[in-house]
């Protein structure tokens, strides 16, 4: 997943998840929020290619932090690759994670997760644990961790609406009346 980094739509990632030669096991996903760049300065690829770059080369990460950054128009892309353990909350707590960004700052006030880019992080957070069996409540949002005092992924989403959302796709495709998206 390094660069060139790829946009992906829910279905698409759906596959590459699916098919992908994954070689770690996954325990939970972490959710967090890009807080700049905010929806207005979302410039698609370059912003992607910007967050890599901050987190390289001022944060001395070995690669983007996250596996993947969820877009304001519900796009999907990638990132670190999936099989090494992203750069998401620290003290020996990031092994086991599937981390994503949703491109916004959604403390109260700001940026609104909703739409398209809503649909994408539940569709994420639901194809990744899927995939490894975890239950809804596999979910870790990055303010939840003592050692941090950030409001991520904001103050405007709780936790027990993206739970509820997910239970709801996972039913939905469970009785089989809607395909992966």
């Amino acid at each position: 997943m390094p660069p060139p980094f790829r946009p992906l739509a829910i279905d698409a990632f759906a596959e590459a998840v699916a098919t992908y030669a994954w070689r770690r096991p996954v325990l939970r996903v972490d959710m967090h929020h890009t807080w700049f760049p905010a929806h207005a300065d979302w410039q698609g690829e370059p912003s992607v290619r910007a967050m890599a770059t901050y987190h390289t080369r001022d944060r001395g990460f070995e690669d983007i932090a996250q596996h993947v950054t969820i877009a304001p128009d519900g796009l999907i892309w990638t990132g670190r690759d999936w099989n090494k353990t992203p750069a998401s909350i620290g003290c020996n707590m990031n092994p086991g994670a599937f981390m994503f960004e949703a491109v916004g700052n959604f403390d109260i006030g700001n940026d609104e997760l909703a739409g398209a880019q809503r649909d994408a992080v539940i569709a994420v957070i639901d194809i990744v644990q899927r995939r490894f069996a975890l239950p809804v409540q596999a979910l870790l949002f990055h303010r939840e961790v003592p050692q941090t005092i950030k409001t991520c992924p904001g103050t405007s989403i709780e936790k027990l609406d993206i739970l509820r959302a997910v239970a709801r796709r996972r039913s939905t495709l469970l009785s089989g009346r809607e395909g992966l998206s």
